[in-house]
């Protein structure tokens, strides 16, 4: 009877597992929203965006700009006050064509293994890199993009190819790409637009079959897609893409993608939400969503941005915190040169991320928004919570001089608790309540600098509060 029960049991699953992984996707939103986001999305919390291409090379905009247009303010000079074309003239000269610069990529220090070390040792579980800007110029060998390419010219590397490697070969790591839906100057996208109603040669040629390539070439678990507001996603044939991506694709049942597959779709359609580049809302989205944001001001690597504009690294911490509170992801841009070297400046601030992770990741990862996501009017604490363990992690930015500490949110109960990740000292940490119904002080310990965590942002974790 056991065993009749067993195998009932075992074929009524098999049947579920069978069902779940054979859904099939059709070509329209409805079908495409209605399929469930990849739980490793949402557990990993932090990845590392990559801008690289040509543009890496002149690495250049104005100091609040975004070096990865260069091409295009080199074109449209009102752009940004020419001050691309002005410094294109003085450093290469007046004719010096853009597509030249392709051949100076030389990537002569580049170490794809180095690179996933450093971004695996930041905290980060996820990178997204730029297997093709709006500049056209892929980083792996497309056919639609013959001769403009990281191996058919410059370094003659597969750079998405030998990334990816590098990265799958960490444990818990997990690769995706950018790809930008169109190109500025792609005479075949410029004459689909001239017609009226606009082709799809560049889409049906293009688009659609480097889309393709790039997921059976290297089987990408993101997929993040940009330059969505030129046209509808109609135009794109984003539904037909992602339908097959979800159906019948070798990542169906791991890889997540964006909301940006067309003017229509931002903040409604496809996968987690984007909305505008570096934003926090402050408040918790229903919906799962990314935080893609930079160390300096550009994505793509700027020798020309002053020291001020890269932020620290407690401002950048506390910028996780806040979107991983609200229940977003946080997907945090670097920005290589074209020796295939991560700044020294980007490796520090993401070292230090990774110290403070090893210390408060339990407080980051595989966690959730609590019922509160902020108690202070100045925005100094937020909450995480795993709704595994029950612990509800208050994140301070403050350690206040009166040596007490006031969380208006939590609940205390008899069996509360509560401990600061990585306090060295022995003292313990007096919780009381304030007297209210909710709320809780804490009284702080006197200790020497070295007993705290880094960064001057603590955790305290506590158990068993409401």
């Amino acid at each position: 009877m056991r065993l009749t029960i067993y195998l009932f049991v075992l074929l009524f699953l098999n049947i579920c597992f069978s069902q779940t992984n054979n859904t099939v996707y059709e070509a329209n939103w409805s079908s495409i929203n209605a399929r469930p986001l990849p739980g490793w999305y949402d557990d990993v919390k932090f990845g590392i965006f990559i801008h690289f291409g040509v543009y890496s090379v002149p690495a250049f905009s104005q100091p609040t700009g975004y070096a990865e247009w260069y091409w295009y303010n080199l074109m449209n000079p009102s752009n940004d006050g020419n001050q691309t074309l002005d410094y294109h003239t003085k450093s290469f000269g007046k004719n010096f064509p853009y597509q030249s610069f392709a051949e100076m990529l030389n990537l002569r220090l580049f170490d794809p293994d180095e690179w996933a070390q450093t971004i695996y040792d930041s905290g980060a579980r996820y990178v997204v890199l730029t297997s093709k800007h709006h500049e056209g110029f892929t980083l792996w060998e497309s056919e639609q993009s013959w001769g403009w390419n990281s191996v058919n010219i410059g370094p003659q590397i597969d750079i998405v190819g030998a990334l990816s490697k590098s990265v799958k070969e960490i444990p818990g790591m997990h690769m995706g790409v950018y790809h930008s839906l169109y190109e500025w100057f792609n005479p075949i996208y410029l004459d689909d637009l001239t017609k009226n109603p606009p082709t799809q040669v560049y889409v049906n040629e293009i688009l659609q079959p480097q889309l393709r390539d790039v997921v059976n070439s290297y089987e990408p678990e993101v997929i993040w897609a940009d330059g969505d507001w030129e046209a509808l996603s109609s135009y794109w044939e984003s539904t037909e893409f992602l339908a097959w991506l979800y159906t019948n694709s070798t990542v169906k049942d791991t890889v997540v993608v964006n909301d940006r597959w067309g003017s229509d779709c931002r903040m409604k359609n496809g996968g987690f939400w984007t909305g505008g580049d570096k934003t926090n809302p402050g408040y918790l989205i229903p919906h799962k969503w990314e935080n893609c944001n930079t160390i300096g001001y550009s994505y793509g690597y700027n020798q020309n941005e002053p020291i001020y504009d890269y932020q620290n690294s407690t401002v950048l911490i506390q910028e996780m915190i806040e979107t991983v509170s609200c229940g977003g992801n946080y997907l945090l841009d670097i920005g290589p040169t074209s020796e295939g070297t991560i700044p020294m400046v980007m490796q520090e601030r993401l070292a230090d991320i990774g110290k403070w992770m090893d210390i408060n990741g339990e407080a980051i990862y595989s966690t959730h928004p609590w019922r509160v996501q902020n108690d202070s009017a100045d925005h100094l604490i937020w909450y995480t919570t795993n709704t595994n363990t029950g612990a509800v992690y208050a994140h301070s930015f403050e350690w206040p001089e009166s040596g007490k500490l006031l969380l208006n949110a939590p609940i205390a109960t008899s069996y509360s608790s509560i401990s600061l990740l990585g306090y060295k000292g022995k003292l313990p940490i007096k919780m009381a309540p304030t007297g209210g119904r909710s709320g809780i002080s804490i009284t702080l310990p006197n200790a020497s600098p070295n007993d705290y965590p880094p960064f001057d942002i603590f955790v305290f974790k506590l158990l068993n509060v409401l």
